[in-house]
């Protein structure tokens, strides 16, 4: 008996085949982009135009419930709302930088919360505890379940919002910031004098 022998497919099969899984990889990058894209799309331009409702506990539970009633109580008439989380290591190099800086306009009545989100209550007290005694502007509360997130219209962590308080949006910061440069000091300065006046239009900032 005679075996037939098997034909090898010709070359244009081969090439169709080639050209098929080029077409199918190339249309899942373009899929995959365009997630990506939506995703920092919404980063940069979920912004708010004034601070929203929220109840967040602070991290101290004898504390209570920060919202959005009282976070300017003491006579702070700027907030900066800090997203962060002792998970992320841009918000762990950025944090000490941004704690001065924060200080640096306690007389301004300039005042913080950072407002760490998923997180663990003991990991963020352990954290904490190497900065030794937190400025007296400065409030730390835990959004365990993430949920003020959307509320802001934040996308990743960290980023940090200021806000005047009459409740407008004065400025959003996307990504870890230089706050020991100059220019943040000036710009804080430049939308505290604006208070009394007209209220200057918010921008974003990357970095």
């Amino acid at each position: 008996m005679t075996t037939e022998s098997k034909k090898p497919f010709p070359l244009s099969f081969k090439l169709g085949m080639i050209a098929l899984i080029v077409a199918s990889t190339l249309a899942y990058s373009i899929v995959e982009k365009r997630k990506i894209e939506a995703l920092t799309s919404a980063e940069n331009h979920i912004i708010l135009k004034s601070l929203p409702d929220f109840e967040i506990p602070f991290i101290k539970k004898e504390l209570g419930i920060l919202n959005s009633s009282n976070v300017f109580d003491g006579g702070y008439e700027a907030v900066l709302v800090h997203f962060w989380g002792t998970w992320c290591a841009p918000c762990e190099a950025e944090l000490p930088e941004f704690l001065e800086f924060v200080e640096s306009f306690k007389a301004q009545k300039v005042k913080a919360v950072l407002l760490a989100v998923q997180d663990d209550d003991t990991k963020i007290k352990k954290f904490l505890r190497r900065f030794g005694d937190l400025p007296e502007n400065v409030v730390v509360v835990h959004d365990q379940p993430g949920k003020s997130m959307l509320t802001f219209g934040t996308v990743k962590v960290p980023e940090t919002y200021l806000f005047a308080k009459n409740g407008k949006t004065l400025n959003k910061y996307v990504g870890p910031q230089d706050w020991k440069h100059n220019s943040y000091k000036d710009r804080m300065k430049f939308y505290l004098s604006s208070l009394g006046g007209e209220q200057t239009s918010y921008k974003i900032e990357t970095h």
